[in-house]
């Protein structure tokens, strides 16, 4: 019997095809799927006042997979490296058009319209450059993905 290394990892359910096929390039094979759903009820303070009392219903739902692999592959080495290169990536921060609720801006703005003073300020001085570093970020994911998926191929 082959000695074997497993992962068990969670995702969303719309993504659960694409993040199988990209670890089955990884030579991970799928051995268990499973559909999670949960539904936690519960009473809360919140509100204006700390005496108010909210009744509040919680769900999730994601697919936990498991995979695994065998550890006596030619080349594993070469192939856990790209795998770690791949999943290392940085992920790209897009930062919020409103930092603060937006009915504090409301309020800001009417006072002698300096709400939309400041966020015209954010916007420009924060917002857009840190919204464009977070695209380039994310091609350069992309471009680089690309090539990891291609280099891991030789080895199929």
């Amino acid at each position: 019997m082959a000695r074997t290394e497993s992962k068990t990892l969670t995702c969303h359910p719309a993504a659960e095809r694409e993040v199988v096929e990209v670890h089955e390039k990884f030579h991970w094979s799928l051995t268990n799927s499973q559909d999670v759903k949960t539904v936690s009820q519960g009473i809360e303070k919140g509100g204006w006042l700390d005496d108010d009392l909210y009744s509040v219903r919680r769900t999730e739902h994601y697919v936990k997979l498991t995979f695994s692999r065998e550890i006596d592959l030619p080349n594993l080495s070469e192939i856990k490296k790209l795998e770690n290169a791949y999943f290392g990536l940085p992920t790209p921060y897009y930062p919020s058009l409103f930092p603060i609720h937006i009915g504090v801006w409301g309020v800001l703005t009417l006072i002698y319209g300096l709400g939309i003073v400041l966020w015209l300020a954010y916007l420009f001085a924060y917002y857009m450059p840190k919204n464009t570093e977070a695209k380039r970020v994310s091609e350069s994911n992309v471009q680089e993905r690309r090539r990891i998926l291609s280099e891991v191929a030789k080895y199929n």
